[in-house]
């Protein structure tokens, strides 16, 4: 029940109404806890004035921008697409043959009227292109036509596939598909271990014809170490229906004693599964499907998704204890008012004169700030420098290592493994921008809400000012095609969902063209191409910085100035409020005493509350 109204709310500044908060009762379900938290939190900072952040905290709690993506991998003929095209209740959307692999990674996502079902995207560097559904293996498998076609000097490094599929628009998935040439061999490990990091769940193939092999033990091992949500499917049970369940009990026990987690393994018959996926809706295509393994293993996808889908209300209520503390340092200020008005008096001229003092010399504070803004840039640039020095040792250890012909045998996968270094190169340097600015300009503001609204100005801009680099020249003979890098928003809702790399991350992406023709006239040329594309990456990312730059610093100057000239108006209600304290009467300064503690109560019990149910969310329970 609320407290009652406080008969001097002028001299204490304490609004009437604020909600109590019990220990008893509590909302079992997660969803309802977090609801209730932020909704009571909620109710307890507008009161106080502060209702922009609870409104921060509550659009972070609602965002569904974060990916839900499934990232499937396996060795080479262990139904790895089979399994794709069962998860999404669909034949052939991902190619299946005995002797066809795929060279490409393939994003499903479902069907919208803009990117209808029997169309692909194809991505090339720099671009898109739509082509039916049917002419995908001749872009994206190891066999393909255009793939093997020399003449060809440009492939796809991914493609996005729509599908008509309830599983994946009512769980609002991406399911990726990824290499297959060449089995689990470590780029494509390397691969599939940087998708699934950026999104939900990794699922590894296996088959009921033997158990997990040392190689797939091996991926296993490497990946389950960085990514949380990992699931081991063991696919072609329908072939195996006397042996695969011992080979499973196998599984789960060598899984166990070589990682020492519990790592789900579900067995299923992709076959089967999708025989029963075009059976009429109801009860007899249910039992069907649950027999068939596959809504086992969607379930226990959903269930891990669920627990990433729980990091936005992580943000959301951390936001919201911010705001807690803020009351809780203004319930102080007013506590001593009334306890002791002339020490608060003196704390609050004190407060009053720091902040003139602030204001006589804010000329000289713009320019510390500007000397801080660059330092923070040049910082970023020495971080970019190491990482795309990571990138170049990288790539070239694997050209000297692999040889001309091996990577001529994939050149698809090789591309994607630069584009996916050289996105994560990037997109980690503008979070760690963004990070310089926060701790320039978080100790200048009060409240979360100023440092958001300024991130947010600066992401703005860097999505509307795409950035675009010119063509590098070749400088040796040979080098037949020019390198391109572009780097500029996602363009589309499907490279949007294709991304999938982290909020920063995401506003970026990085079309790189190989130059199949340098690849295929010899080393060299390919190291050359390394090095000028590196070059080009640096100058773009630089200069997206400069973008950032000059947005973020006239944004801190101004909300600054507004910032000192509210505070100084609020501290100076405070003085008043303290004076007009100390002439109350002892009756009524008792009183405003006991509401004003036990709103100290409420706010502290309500921190607690939030503390412990950030606790529980990060730990994954509940």
């Amino acid at each position: 029940m609320p407290l009652p109204s406080s008969s001097s709310t002028a001299a204490a500044g304490t609004p009437a109404g604020v909600p109590a908060v019990g220990a008893v009762d509590a909302p079992a379900d997660t969803a309802a806890r977090i609801d209730a938290a932020l909704g009571a939190a909620g109710k307890i900072l507008r009161a106080y004035k502060f209702g922009d952040t609870a409104a921060l905290a509550e659009a972070k709690a609602a965002t569904t921008e974060q990916q839900r993506r499934v990232v499937v991998v396996g060795e080479v003929k262990r139904g790895k697409s089979a399994l794709v095209n069962a998860l999404v209740g669909r034949r052939d959307v991902s190619p299946v043959d005995v002797d066809v692999t795929t060279s490409a990674t393939l994003h499903l996502v479902a069907a919208t009227p803009d990117h209808p079902a029997g169309t692909a995207d194809l991505l090339f560097p720099g671009r898109t292109e739509r082509v039916p559904a049917d002419a995908l293996p001749d872009w994206v498998t190891a066999r393909g036509r255009n793939v093997c076609d020399p003449g060809v000097d440009s492939l796809p490094t991914r493609a996005v596939i729509p599908v008509d599929s309830s599983w994946l628009s009512a769980n609002d998935l991406v399911v990726v598909d990824t290499p297959g040439t060449g089995g689990l061999d470590p780029a494509h490990a390397e691969l599939a271990s940087m998708s699934a990091q950026q999104a939900g769940v990794l699922v590894v193939v296996c088959d009921a014809s033997t158990p997990i092999t040392a190689p797939e033990m091996e991926f296993l091992s490497a990946a389950s170490a960085s990514v949380d949500s990992v699931i081991v499917a063991v696919t072609k049970t329908d072939k195996n229906l006397r042996r695969y369940q011992p080979i499973v009990a196998e599984n789960r026990r060598l899984i166990a004693e070589r990682l020492q987690r519990d790592i789900p393994v579900v067995a299923v018959s992709s076959i089967r599964a999708l025989a029963a996926a075009e059976l009429p809706a109801g009860e007899r295509r249910d039992a069907a499907l649950a027999s068939t393994g596959i809504a086992e293993l969607r379930a226990q996808i959903a269930t891990r998704l669920d627990l990433g889908a729980r990091l936005p209300a992580v943000n959301g209520l951390r936001t919201a204890l911010e705001g807690l503390r803020l009351v809780a340092d203004r319930l102080r200020t007013d506590i001593a008012a009334v306890t002791d008005s002339p020490a608060a008096v003196a704390d609050l001229t004190a407060e009053q004169n720091r902040l003139q003092e602030l204001k006589n010399h804010s000329g000289q504070w713009e320019l510390h700030l500007s000397r801080d803004l660059t330092l923070a840039r040049q910082a970023t640039l020495t971080f970019l420098d190491e990482r795309l020095d990571e990138v170049r040792s990288k790539s070239t250890t694997r050209i000297n290592k692999n040889g001309m012909e091996v990577l001529r045998r994939s050149p698809q996968v090789f591309t994607a493994e630069i584009e996916a270094d050289l996105l994560a190169a990037m997109g980690a340097t503008v979070q760690n921008f963004l990070d310089e600015l926060r701790t320039i300009v978080g100790p200048l503001f009060d409240s979360p809400v100023v440092w958001a609204e300024i991130e947010q100005q600066i992401v703005t801009s860097l999505r509307t000012d795409p950035l675009q680099t010119g063509e590098v020249a070749s400088k040796r003979q040979g080098l037949v095609d020019p390198t391109l890098l572009t780097m500029g928003m996602v363009g589309t809702s499907m490279l949007g969902a294709l991304l999938g790399i982290g909020a920063i991350a995401g506003v970026v992406w990085v079309g790189v063209n190989l130059g199949y023709k340098a690849m295929r006239t010899g080393k060299q040329n390919l190291l050359n191409w390394l090095r000028e594309t590196l070059g080009t990456a640096r100058g773009s990312t630089a200069r997206m910085l400069e973008v950032a730059l000059s947005t973020a610093r006239p944004e801190i100057v101004i909300r600054y100035r507004d910032h000192l000239r509210t505070s100084m108006e609020a501290v100076q209600k405070q003085i008043v409020d303290a004076k007009e304290a100390a002439r109350l009467d002892a009756a009524t300064r008792e009183q405003t005493l006991t509401k004003l503690t036990g709103n100290q109560r409420i706010v502290a019990a309500k921190t607690a509350e939030i503390e412990a149910l950030i606790a529980d969310l990060t730990a994954g329970a509940g």
